[in-house]
């Protein structure tokens, strides 16, 4: 059978298209793409002691070499205060990771939490779950917008 235009089409396309698939498929994610500034939201509950309802809002900068900084607002039981952040995370190729967060007021470390966190795999947006025992908080971000 002699091949037509049609098929010689329909045949490079599906070649194609097996191609695109394959790449996305292979996608690893990294430490350097995740870096960025984000902006998320916080929330959940602190249940032992049963202090109540935890929320955050603020914006974080993950760096490429595995450290971070940022700031947040955070409310506790009706209790509001401004806090910054920093500490390392880690960027498994599965688009996994984890984080240890160092929470202060002022100069005062308030608290320190780990989490564990699950990016998308264009790496613009992540979760995450605190481990710290006797919570039921988990946090979304979004990569905020590169400047003009």
């Amino acid at each position: 059978m002699k091949p037509t235009p049609v098929r010689t089409f329909a045949s490079t396309l599906g070649l194609a298209l097996l191609t695109s698939a394959h790449l996305v498929a292979a996608h690893e994610c990294t430490v350097s793409d995740a870096a960025g500034k984000y902006g998320y939201t916080n929330s959940g509950t602190i249940v032992t002691p049963p202090v109540g309802p935890f929320t955050a809002v603020g914006h974080v900068t993950l760096g490429e070499s595995g450290t971070f900084t940022g700031a947040q607002t955070t409310s506790i039981a009706g209790n509001h205060f401004d806090e910054t952040i920093q500490g390392t995370f880690t960027v498994n190729p599965d688009c996994t990771g984890s984080a240890t967060v160092y929470v202060y007021h002022g100069a005062t470390l308030a608290r320190t939490s780990v989490i564990n966190i699950v990016w998308d795999i264009h790496q613009n947006e992540f979760r995450a779950i605190l481990l710290t025992p006797g919570t039921n908080v988990s946090l979304e971000a979004r990569k905020m917008a590169e400047e003009d």
